[in-house]
């Protein structure tokens, strides 16, 4: 049986005349005319060969082509941690106060699965005012995010149980930083072969870590096949990793939620940059079975029922054959 990345119906591969790309794409473009927005849409196929092909792209935004990646961003923060675990400067088990001095007694796992029990969000407060700072390039203000999590005289979630928080990526990025001593972009970009195609937002920047990033989107698709495919670390057994339950067979781990299909998995994750009459814009990735990636970015933002809108008209595409 064939499960879809967030509905839970039976699917199968579909053969038709038109390409996975156009179908992809007229979803996405008819989800985009329905909740007044734009965007583009970038799509990669995996080949029998293993040849992974990427589609020509949507719907053009009229603005640059390089667009806010929003929360999607933690994925690369993410394998960038990963990368330092593997070259055998970081573990999962470190707990912060030993790389950070002052900070919460949690694991870099625990930051990384957004289970440290670090609560409330101050970031969805304070993200309005740190739009648009003109700060250095290799600088973001994780460390103020730092200085709010040690304020607090109890944190008010609970460790070990997921809940999702900007604050876990946001020193995440200081840990990345502090066992590199490098900024974030210094050592994350050579160690995960990124260009400026995926670059820190001039407009959020401040927020690199957990939500700062930008993208052009074909980049980015490239990105989330190399490290999430099935030949890739995470791709091959994310059960492998730190991950935890979030319930409905979901898991989140490594800057994805994912979920077990057949004999593969399902990566996705939601991103979302609420500002009014400043920025809204929205993101989602998504990887089905390794072998078909979508990254659609759009500006609007929108409630949750119309991100899961979004994610059943492309699974609709990818498994029904669309409209």
């Amino acid at each position: 049986m064939w499960r879809a990345a967030l509905i839970w119906v039976s699917l199968a591969w579909p053969v038709c005349a038109d390409s996975l790309d156009d179908r992809l794409v007229r979803a996405f473009d008819g989800w985009a005319a329905g909740n007044g927005a734009s965007g583009s849409i970038a799509t990669v196929e995996r080949q029998a060969d293993g040849r992974a092909v990427q589609g020509s792209g949507g719907v053009v935004f009229r603005s640059p082509l390089l667009r806010e990646l929003a929360s999607v961003s933690k994925s690369v923060t993410a394998v960038c941690a990963l990368k330092l675990v593997q070259g055998g400067r970081l573990r999962w088990s470190d707990r912060l106060p030993d790389l950070l001095g002052e900070a919460p007694d949690v694991t870099v796992a625990e930051l990384v699965t957004h289970s440290s029990g670090i609560a409330p969000d101050a970031t969805q407060i304070v993200m309005g005012f740190w739009l648009d700072q003109d700060i250095p390039l290799f600088g973001h203000y994780a460390d103020k995010v730092l200085e709010v999590v040690n304020a607090r005289q109890q944190q008010q979630g609970v460790p070990g149980t997921y809940l999702y928080n900007n604050e876990n990526y946001a020193l995440l990025g200081l840990v990345i930083e502090a066992v590199s001593e490098q900024s974030f972009l210094e050592v994350c970009w050579p160690a995960l072969d990124l260009t400026q195609d995926i670059w820190p937002s001039d407009r959020t920047m401040a927020m690199q870590p957990w939500g700062g990033l930008k993208a052009n989107p074909l980049a980015y698709v490239d990105f989330l096949v190399r490290h999430y495919g099935p030949d890739s670390t995470i791709g091959r057994d994310p059960f492998a990793l730190p991950h935890v339950e979030m319930g409905g067979g979901a898991y989140y781990g490594l800057g994805m939620v994912f979920r077990e299909f057949g004999d593969s998995y399902n990566f996705w994750h939601f991103g979302a940059l609420c500002f009014p009459d400043r920025l809204n814009v929205g993101s989602y990735a998504v990887l089905w079975e390794g072998r078909v990636g979508v990254l659609a970015l759009y500006d609007a933002c929108v409630d949750w029922d119309s991100m899961f809108a979004l994610d059943a008209a492309l699974t609709g595409a990818v498994y029904g054959g669309g409209q």
